[in-house]
């Protein structure tokens, strides 16, 4: 495919200089959040009551299950009964959850001549974890459709020991035993680790979500 240069004239630079107040001011004008000059989605206004419920009053729950979604999503989470934020909450972490396990097996795949055997092992120690903990949590995900919320909260439970496990590995790469040092012998160990960290920060979220439902059900 030909490469295509494209390049811009004095006029055109001045002209979209010109639109860059013209957008933050649209930008206001519509309400839409700026944080560090980008627009941020919106999250809802007013919390619905099913959701404060479900989050136990929890503000780090209701902004979780919130962030990264569209306005449909949003209009959607504002009528969810107790079941269906149970099953948002779980389909949001399977997401994150698969796309740490994607760093992983990309790592493993592409850079296999690059990576040392530590190194390679402990990536390996923790897809061999991730998938079934993946696999886990779409189990709880069709046990929450067909309203079997214990079963679901047990499937969850183990697959949160799952991603756990992993951890040990990671750690003994750092090159030093303090928990609050981010130093890892190399780059790849320090991405796979710092992304792990990011999903299990908000992990316990959907167990407690399920537990609210579970305790809510009449089955």
């Amino acid at each position: 495919m030909a490469l295509i240069s494209f390049s811009l004239s004095r006029r055109s630079n001045s002209f979209l200089i010109k639109l860059i107040p013209l957008a933050f001011f649209l930008c206001l004008s519509l309400q839409l959040p700026i944080v560090n000059g980008r627009i941020q989605l919106q999250t809802l206004n007013i919390v619905p009551p099913n959701l404060a419920k479900a989050c136990n009053n929890n503000n780090e729950c209701i902004s979780w299950i919130q962030t990264d979604r569209s306005k449909a999503d949003l209009d959607s989470l504002q009528k969810a009964d107790l079941k269906t934020i149970g099953f948002l909450a779980l389909k949001k972490i399977e997401q994150e959850a698969t796309n740490v396990s994607i760093t992983v097996r990309m790592k493993l795949l592409n850079n296999s001549d690059k990576l040392s055997s530590d190194t390679q092992q402990a990536l390996s120690d923790c897809n061999d974890h991730f998938i079934p903990a993946i696999e886990l949590i779409n189990d709880a995900v069709d046990s929450t459709v067909n309203d079997a919320f214990n079963d679901a909260i047990n499937y969850y439970t183990i697959a949160i020991t799952d991603f756990e496990v992993c951890y040990p590995r990671l750690k003994a790469m750092r090159t030093a035993n303090s928990v609050d040092v981010d130093d890892y012998v190399d780059n790849h160990i320090a991405e796979v680790a710092n992304a792990r960290n990011a999903l299990v920060k908000f992990i316990h979220i959907p167990l407690d979500i399920l537990k609210v439902v579970a305790a809510s059900s009449p089955h």
